[in-house]
């Protein structure tokens, strides 16, 4: 008698799955939305970088290299920045420690490669590859800001000196965008 009772639990439970719409996805020809705190490939923004290091600072497998020299102006140039990815983890505690949010997690999620040695990306790759990104996103960065319309502003000039540094009135903290505390 509980035999019996087992199946029809089992066709119930199939039955009632038949009717509803596929949750699979044919991959090549469609892809999944991947989210937006997903932890994917990590993208560069140079524009965004000021070379303070704190990325390379906070990475627990030392995947990071930046190397800076300083301008008369006080700033610094960034000389090298480059990224092993053969070594990384994607723990994303780079994305947290960068103050500008220069490095953030995001882009493409079919990472893969036939040679090994090609997932070390140096400044120029990683460059090119945040560019590509930007412009499939129409400027839009991972975290879901614009490149235009939400400026980075910041106490001290960044390394390419394009933004406009902010006042003694200016915003609380070292930068102002969108869900930090602004005081006015």
């Amino acid at each position: 008698m509980a035999y019996g009772l087992g199946v029809a639990r089992g066709m119930l439970v199939t039955l009632k799955h038949v009717f509803r719409p596929a949750i699979t996805v044919n991959y090549p020809e469609q892809q999944r939305e991947v989210p937006v705190r997903a932890r994917t490939n990590l993208l560069w923004f140079e524009e965004r970088c000021t070379g303070c290091s704190t990325c390379a600072q906070a990475c627990p497998d030392g995947c990071i290299l930046v190397q800076t020299s300083p301008r008369p102006d006080g700033t610094l140039n960034i000389d090298r920045y480059e990224i092993d990815f053969r070594i990384c983890m994607y723990c994303g505690l780079c994305t947290e420690a960068c103050p500008y949010q220069a490095i953030q997690a995001g882009g493409r999620y079919n990472d893969a490669v036939y040679v090994f040695e090609t997932m070390y990306r140096d400044r120029d790759a990683l460059t090119r590859e945040a560019q590509t990104y930007l412009g499939e996103t129409g400027g839009r960065y991972p975290n879901g800001q614009t490149q235009d319309a939400i400026p980075l502003i910041t106490s001290m000039p960044t390394a390419r000196s394009r933004v406009d540094v902010a006042g003694t009135g200016g915003p609380f903290g070292p930068q102002r965008l969108p869900g930090r505390h602004v005081r006015e």
